[in-house]
């Protein structure tokens, strides 16, 4: 493998030839059956913990939805205002603490902190059942929000640092297809446990809290004994299986096992106008996402469905949602195309609220919210477009916190979205999330004409076509603080 060009870089000119040669014969003389054994006992062992926590978290921030169906508005006396509220104030928590939480896991370890903080909202969780006032309510929710703010970009980025871009796909696919099990299983979890109403003198909504949060801290705590924290120092893994780790995600996007907290490389991600481009994607699509979820049970209603039985007609549209990401997640990692998968996703969702807003047979308005689930595709699909095109752990974990955080402004909205004197066509409601799609198409073309203006710049500099890294491609790279700027780099498109 030589050097592409003939430009130089004081910080990113390849290692010697023979040195990147002696890599690349070491990773291709790896027995075949060896490197499928080594990844499958990869996603046995990280995926499940990064499942079974991203379904706890996702389970314990919606389930106030289910809680008020069930008899929480009832008891607290909350007004609609004051639901909405609740529902919002649990972001704020997420804006402020999402950006430092990420920066603070890259200087520590995901394999203390990650664990640490869902013990800490599991238990914030099971304490919603001590609330007994509206003002209550909103205190606890704000502090669940700031306790849970640092895991989803944690636990992406921490998935990130295992598998190379190529199968990122499939990965995030599985993990974010737990979000729309939320909806199936969260509901009947909760009509589940609402069963308990009145058992030792505690309400119904009170036990959905308790259960779900002591639920949540056992998780934390096991997985505070069997997570690892990088390739380079997972013990379930032989010698030679983190080699092939290693050397795997240093040929996909020259990732060093050793590369240390860098400042400079920190700040890099603040730098990058891309960064607040791809803020703006997050905020348009997660509004959407997160007014659905919260609200779901509660729109329903407005097609003449009533308690329990409006939690359960909420469920069957989540089970197509946990489908099609799995299928979008190994379409993506089979024939890449990373925004086409995006844009066809929030198209169908568009043409799903516009029919939503438009009709007012109640057979068709259910039926639109099967299809108002594509809204997940358009998520898990970023989530591999924005780490596949930020080179460097440093970069990578300062602009997903920074992403994330503002995405999550998003979250402070939803919950002002389907108000109740909307009900029961919510139509304004879907006009907002209608707009925010508009919002994501424009920006999510803006970046993908970016990456492609970039890609063949870059190609015709080093006088090659590349449209998806290659196999080896950066094996004996040295990105340095360039990180993705580096004119051996291909974004994904």
């Amino acid at each position: 493998m030589t050097v592409k060009g003939d430009l130089s870089y004081t910080s990113s000119i390849k290692s010697a030839a023979d040195a990147t040669e002696e890599a690349q014969v070491v990773l291709e003389q790896f027995d075949p059956e060896l490197v499928k054994k080594t990844w499958r006992k990869v996603d046995w062992y990280i995926m499940p913990i990064a499942v079974w926590l991203y379904l706890a978290s996702y389970i314990d921030r919606a389930n106030i939805g289910n809680a008020k169906v069930l008899g929480l508005a009832k008891s607290l006396n909350l007004t609609s205002g004051q639901y909405n509220w609740a529902l919002s104030i649990f972001f704020i928590g997420y804006v402020i603490f999402e950006t430092p939480s990420n920066i603070l896991l890259r200087k520590l370890s995901p394999r203390w902190y990650i664990p640490a903080l869902t013990v800490l909202w599991g238990l914030i969780c099971a304490l919603f059942a001590t609330v007994k006032t509206a003002s209550g309510l909103l205190a606890i929710r704000f502090f669940l929000g700031l306790a849970e703010a640092g895991f989803l970009p944690g636990i992406i980025y921490w998935l990130s640092c295992w598998y190379p871009r190529s199968v990122l796909g499939r990965r995030f696919g599985v993990l974010y297809s737990t979000v729309s099990l939320t909806g199936a299983f969260g509901g009947l979890l909760a009509t589940a446990i609402h069963a308990l109403d009145g058992t030792y003198g505690i309400a119904g909504w009170q036990w959905i809290f308790i259960v779900e949060g002591s639920i949540t801290a056992g998780f934390g705590l096991i997985a505070a004994f069997v997570m690892s924290a990088y390739p380079a120092t997972a013990k379930f893994l032989t010698e030679e299986e983190r080699r092939i780790v290693i050397l795997t995600n240093e040929a996909d996007r020259a990732q060093k096992a050793t590369e240390g907290f860098n400042g400079k490389q920190i700040r890099s991600a603040f730098t990058d106008w891309r960064t607040y481009l791809w803020a703006l994607v997050y905020i348009s699509i997660y509004i959407p996402v997160y007014s659905v979820i919260l609200s779901l049970p509660s729109v329903v209603t407005g097609l003449g469905y009533k308690g329990t039985t409006a939690t359960l007609m909420a469920c069957p549209p989540y089970g197509l949602g946990f489908i099609i990401v799995l299928l979008a997640g190994w379409s993506a990692d089979k024939y890449g195309r990373l925004f086409y998968h995006y844009i066809g996703a929030v198209l169908v969702t568009s043409i799903a609220l516009i029919v939503l807003m438009a009709v007012e047979n109640l057979v068709v308005r259910y039926v639109m919210f099967f299809f108002v689930m594509f809204m997940f595709i358009p998520v898990s699909i970023c989530w591999v477009w924005l780490t596949a095109n930020l080179a460097g752990p440093n970069k990578r974990a300062a602009a997903m916190g920074f992403v994330f955080s503002v995405g999550n402004i998003g979250g402070t909205v939803s919950g002002q979205i389907y108000r109740a004197e909307w009900a029961p066509r919510y139509v304004q409601g879907h006009a907002i999330n209608l707009g925010c799609y508009v919002i994501a198409i424009i920006a999510g073309t803006a970046l993908w004409l970016s990456y492609k203006s970039d890609n063949r710049k870059r190609d015709l500099a080093t006088n090659e076509k590349v449209t998806r890294t290659k196999p080896l491609d950066l094996i004996g790279e040295d990105l340095g603080d360039l990180g993705d700027r580096h004119p051996h780099f291909r974004y994904y498109l």
